[in-house]
């Protein structure tokens, strides 16, 4: 058997669909706050939400509101799709990224970082100095918004790794997607 590394990638799409929807549904029920390595973390979901069933690209749904996705995307996921894509914000205090997760492909795109904020002013006279001082800074916000997906998707392996998935995130999610769009109030913010 010789799979191309295309196919392989078409045939573990379900994964980074799968822990999309089970990011979102831990937001709503967390209230979009989580710790991560003592700090505490504020994630939204924005106002762009795509979802696929994997198969027929006509079959996509296409979410775009500033106001309340709740019943459209409760319908699709209730209609056996996954969500494929969605906008996200992080805040952490001050400082906010945003970006468009891509489930299918577990990419990211789009990412906004939090503006660099006030130069040294020893910089002002050595533009060298400074472009290389706002690069780095931006690498490590990068890095940041990085980082928080990657111990997010970590997290989501070590759950659908264990038995906690069929015993307790599963139900969790059904249900989570049973009610969406009827009785709570999604986590919404970024735009």
């Amino acid at each position: 058997m010789n799979e191309s590394f295309l196919e392989v990638v078409e045939s573990k799409r379900f994964l980074g669909r799968e822990f999309l929807t089970w990011l979102i549904g831990r937001l709503e029920e967390e209230g979009g706050r989580i710790e991560i390595a003592g700090d505490i973390l504020e994630l939204a979901l924005g106002d762009k939400v795509m979802l696929d069933s994997g198969g027929d690209p006509a079959a996509r749904l296409s979410l775009v509101d500033e106001g309340d996705l709740r019943p459209e995307l409760g319908a699709g996921l209730r209609r056996g799709k996954l969500l494929d894509r969605a906008r996200i914000s992080i805040t952490r205090g001050e400082r906010r990224w945003e970006l468009t997760l891509d489930g299918g492909l577990l990419t990211y795109d789009s990412l906004r970082c939090p503006p660099l904020g006030d130069r040294d002013p020893g910089l002002q006279d050595d533009r060298r100095a400074a472009f290389e001082n706002d690069l780095f800074l931006r690498l490590a916000d990068i890095e940041d918004a990085v980082g928080v997906i990657d111990w997010l998707f970590a997290a989501f392996c070590k759950t659908r790794a264990s038995r906690a998935w069929e015993d307790d995130a599963l139900p969790s999610l059904r249900e989570w997607v049973a009610e969406l769009g009827r009785t709570r109030t999604m986590v919404a913010g970024a735009g």
